[in-house]
């Protein structure tokens, strides 16, 4: 880690900036500390943060660190090239068609969750040139520390070329301001989190307006569901069970695409980051006997009459040439404004 880095991180616990406490040579920490305001204090070992909040994770959390921990070296890379080969699939095309999805482009800051060993790290960090920054971030201390030395070697090769930086840290609690992100890359470990939702929608707060966010993890495809297949690939894993979790979406999900690879065994769901809920124009007249507007018809709603008053109602308002709405809005004015003597 660079002592110049530490500007990019912020505390997990309140988002506030981290001050670097620590004896540097030159501009690089080999071991040192984070420090905010509020007195918290994270470790920095082997050149890495230690950014995780709350200090005491979940069970579910801690078996996942414990298990990613353990098989960091070699034993994990050996599972991921028996899968790709049992399920008949070119791994170098299924990821390089993932990282298609994020759009990145040079220059930009690319936040990549989960990074593992690497296997995605350097195709995107590739793409994103000598202008361009990307964040390694994972669980298990063991796994970010595999993941640096497969990209040292792959700086080494002149393959990638961006700013690199690692941490380890708890999805839920990214140590990031909002924003800081162009794009959010997690693949594999999802159906792992303790809170799906809470982790997307954090993943969607580091990135931009306009950013992108992609994550995806085993789930075999619907239409699969209850057939030999998947009866075959959940004896072998138990999670290729779970669902798409397209429902923990946050609203401004925009431009959203899901896809099946790997033997339509694992879902890839991308998006771009919206402004609130999708824009709509809530003023824009209905046509027709009815009239109203969304707004009218969702905000104005009173309390309901009899079917002999909904049917005067609807026969005054034809016989005047004028929508429902427009003969009932005018009606309760004129009624309430004689009542109030206004």
């Amino acid at each position: 880690m660079k002592a110049s880095s530490s500007a990019f991180y912020r505390c997990p616990a309140d988002g506030s900036a981290l001050m670097l406490e620590s004896v540097v040579s030159g501009d690089a920490i080999e071991t040192g500390t984070l420090a905010s305001a509020a007195g918290k204090r994270y470790s920095i070992a082997h050149g890495i943060p230690y950014l995780v909040h709350p200090e005491t994770l979940s069970p579910i959390e801690q078996q996942t660190q414990a298990e990613y921990d353990r098989v960091a070296e070699r034993i994990y890379d050996t599972a991921v090239d028996w899968q790709f080969a049992a399920f008949l699939e070119d791994e170098d095309a299924v990821r390089e068609g993932m990282v298609d999805l994020l759009r990145v482009q040079p220059g930009q800051r690319v936040l990549e969750v989960g990074c593992g060993t690497g296997r995605d790290s350097y195709r995107i960090g590739r793409r994103l040139g000598p202008g361009g920054a990307l964040f390694m971030q994972d669980l298990s201390p063991n796994m970010v520390a595999a993941c640096a030395r497969n990209m040292r070697d792959r700086v080494e090769r002149d393959e990638v070329e961006c700013v690199l930086e690692y941490s380890v840290s708890n999805v839920v609690h990214l140590p990031f301001a909002d924003g800081f992100f162009d794009a959010v890359f997690h693949f594999g470990g999802l159906n792992q989190f303790g809170d799906i939702p809470k982790a997307i929608a954090e993943l969607t707060r580091v990135v931009g307006p306009g950013g992108r966010v992609l994550v995806g993890d085993e789930a075999v495809a619907p239409w699969l569901k209850g057939t030999e297949f998947e009866a075959i690939v959940t004896t072998n894993n138990p999670l290729f069970k779970a669902d798409a979790p397209l429902s923990a979406l946050p609203v401004s999900a925009r431009d959203v695409t899901i896809t099946w690879v790997i033997a339509n065994s694992f879902y890839v769901i991308a998006f771009t980051k919206g402004d609130g809920p999708p824009p709509l124009d809530l003023d824009r007249p209905h046509s027709g006997w009815r009239g109203g507007s969304m707004r009218t018809r969702y905000f104005g709603q009173l309390e309901g009459v009899t079917p002999e008053a909904k049917g005067l109602a609807r026969d005054a308002a034809a016989t005047e040439g004028v929508s429902l709405h427009e003969w009932l809005d005018r009606v309760v004015k004129d009624g309430a404004r004689r009542t109030l003597k206004r």
